[in-house]
């Protein structure tokens, strides 16, 4: 079977399509995984056979210009919006051209990678939906999570809808032209392009599944990446060990603007709680911090180092959030992008973390409380309870027996 895997994101959204398209190179597929190409050496490294896409769309979306494009429908700057068209369309040629030359009988795409239900309706193929996040389908059980609400009451189901064809506006004069000139099909589609399956890498334990989904809707659990652990630097290692269990600020997706403010605050409310702090930078500046109880490192892997930290503070996407969890640490969330509000109220909900934290005009007492509550006993409890059922999920084996199951269908 020959499965192509598209996918357009941060790091946080491309690791578990890694780790899907190596299980599936196990069990025997001829797998082709298109992204980014800033992450082609992570793919390279699990042996993946990986087609780099032009990631320029990627750095313009992580500006605040090109985020508040973005979140308008590009309705707010003609200028920007303009040169997303054009960043859309170098994107989607390529995205074309691999698909073209592997020539799939199914395509897993997730949901930023908007133009591969129509590459798969030109080669004729299926096609999966899979997301990190409940998103492209409605449901009365909650709004979408692009919105910052925790519930629109009657409307909840109609927000989805809403946030899909908002999101789609920005993109569909370039897609609808792409379809015409270069797949040679009409510029309008004939009909909706629903997926066979849709599949969710999150827990149940997280999102409960919804009533009103459909048996084609499968909640899988998260999709871990099967590496051995790395070696860390010798400076982390003995960091690590010679002390209590550190409060690990992860700062990556952190606007440039707020990261050494939110550092400094971060040790300080530390200091006030009697804990020691390791930043996790991932490159970003946080001026002169460094003692014997705190540590700035560039390079951490994070998921090694949550399961030897005391608490977690991080931007909230879904792979780091879950990978927090099943680390049995509590975390609070700093939101940076709109999936971050959504699971820092699950969280927050779940009794497992504090309420989102704010990181603009943040106090010291104000993330010195955060810190005490995540010591509450009743709340590690929960932690580590998550912890528990998440390890039991199936997680990239309910996957791939999905897809394994719908190419029998196919048969």
């Amino acid at each position: 079977m020959r499965i192509g895997i598209h996918v357009f994101g941060a790091l946080d959204d491309v690791e578990p399509y890694i780790a899907l398209a190596r299980r599936l190179q196990l069990k025997g597929c001829s797998v082709q995984l298109a992204g980014p190409r800033r992450f082609s050496q992570v793919a390279l490294r699990h042996g993946v056979l990986y087609e780099s896409l032009p990631d320029d769309l990627l750095a313009l979306s992580e500006t605040q210009e090109g985020r508040r494009v973005l979140a308008a429908g590009g309705l707010a700057n003609d200028r920007v919006a303009h040169r997303i068209h054009a960043l859309t369309d170098d994107l989607i040629q390529s995205e074309w051209r691999a698909a073209h030359t592997f020539w799939p009988d199914l395509i897993v795409y997730h949901p930023n990678s908007i133009a591969s239900p129509h590459m798969a309706e030109r080669v004729g193929c299926r096609t999966i939906m899979a997301s990190p996040l409940p998103v492209l389908t409605p449901t009365s059980a909650f709004p979408t999570p692009t919105v910052p609400w925790r519930t629109l009451g009657p409307l909840n189901r109609l927000s989805h809808t809403v946030a899909e064809q908002h999101f789609t506006r920005l993109f569909r004069k370039p897609i609808l032209k792409w379809r015409r000139k270069t797949l040679g099909l009409p510029e309008r589609p004939n009909s909706h392009h629903a997926p066979d399956r849709k599949l969710y890498a999150y827990s149940r334990h997280l999102v409960p599944v919804p009533r009103d989904w459909g048996p084609h809707i499968h909640v899988t659990g998260a999709w871990w990446p099967e590496e051995p652990e790395r070696r860390l630097s010798a400076e982390l290692e003995t960091f690590l060990t010679d002390g209590p269990p550190p409060v690990c600020v992860a700062l990556a997706d952190m606007p440039e603007e707020l990261v050494h403010d939110f550092a400094s605050t971060a040790v300080t409310a530390a200091r006030m709680v009697g804990k020691r702090v390791l930043l996790a930078t991932a490159g970003r500046p946080v001026g002169i911090l460094r003692s014997s109880e705190v540590l700035a490192v560039s390079d951490v892997p994070l998921e090694q180092v949550f399961t030897r930290a005391d608490m977690i503070f991080h931007h909230g996407r879904a792979a780091t959030t879950a990978a927090a969890l099943r680390a049995g640490k509590p975390s609070a969330i700093y939101p940076v992008f709109s999936e971050g509000h959504f699971w820092a109220r699950r969280v927050h909900d779940l009794g497992a973390g504090p309420p989102p934290v704010k990181v603009k005009r943040l106090s010291v007492e104000e993330l010195a409380a955060s810190m005490h509550s995540m010591d509450i006993p009743c709340v590690r409890e929960k932690v580590r309870q998550l912890s528990s059922q998440m390890r039991d999920e199936g997680g990239i084996d309910d996957a791939v027996r999905v897809i394994e199951q719908l190419e029998r269908v196919r048969g």
